[in-house]
């Protein structure tokens, strides 16, 4: 079983992570054809939310004792996953729309 400081610190490395790919996709989609450039501010509006409730989650899990660190643990669990999926997700539909152009 992790400690709540390394869960803390594997979170954070995520969430920046995270972070970085988001603001690659930006730059991509800045530069992208036409048809990307429309349908993405949507998707990276939905990614930017993701990470700040992903930042609020993990400043929740800062703010607790051991042993409510095991009760947030799996909010954390389905949160992570979200924020995940909507990269992957986001990572896709721009890919398609970049070979349609």
């Amino acid at each position: 079983m992790e400690n709540k400081e390394n869960y803390r610190k594997k979170m954070q490395e995520q969430l920046d992570w995270w972070k970085e790919e988001l603001k690659k996709l930006k730059k991509q989609a800045e530069t992208a054809g036409t048809e990307a450039v429309k349908s993405l501010p949507d998707q990276i509006k939905i990614l930017e939310q993701k990470i700040k409730e992903g930042s609020a989650k993990l400043k929740e899990l800062v703010d607790t004792n051991e042993e409510a660190f095991e009760a947030l643990r799996e909010g954390f669990g389905s949160a992570w996953e979200a924020l995940s999926s909507g990269f992957s997700e986001a990572r896709s539909k721009f890919k398609w729309e970049k070979e349609k152009d």
